[in-house]
């Protein structure tokens, strides 16, 4: 049931099972890689992927931050992205696609960029969506 609601104070928790689905989607993809230990991302951060602060740009590439958005989304499991700390602070509050060309690094990144390969919108559907696909993870695995 806590995976369902807001993280917002439990980026720990957070950030832990972020490193586990990185490994879970190392597990099962073809990357050729080993699994990646907690501390191989430098000083590991939770980047919300829709800023904490909302992008006023025309075209930021998020939805707009309705009280809907605000309460069940912003801190959301689906909306945290595993990122090094010196990655998370370059990012800020970028647009969607400034930050989306930056996910590079883990798969769970290059997961993002595939979701909004089509439209490059990070919106309510693809947080419900990426939230569905950690948390049937986290409950096949424990």
């Amino acid at each position: 049931r806590m995976l369902e609601g807001n993280f917002d104070g439990g980026h720990g928790i957070a950030k832990i099972i972020l490193w586990l689905y990185e490994n879970h989607l190392i597990e099962n993809g073809k990357s050729g890689y080993g699994l990646k230990r907690y501390d191989a991302v430098e000083k590991s951060q939770c980047e919300h992927i829709a800023p904490n602060t909302e992008n006023q740009d025309a075209n930021s590439g998020y939805c707009p931050y309705d009280d809907e958005f605000r309460e069940s989304y912003l801190n959301c499991l689906g909306n945290y992205l595993l990122l090094s700390g010196h990655h998370n602070e370059s990012i800020g509050n970028n647009s969607f696609e400034a930050k989306r060309n930056t996910y590079t690094q883990l798969l769970q990144q290059q997961e993002i960029r595939n979701m909004t390969e089509q439209d490059h919108l990070w919106d309510k559907a693809k947080i419900d969506k990426r939230k569905e696909l950690i948390v049937d993870f986290v409950m096949a695995t424990f």
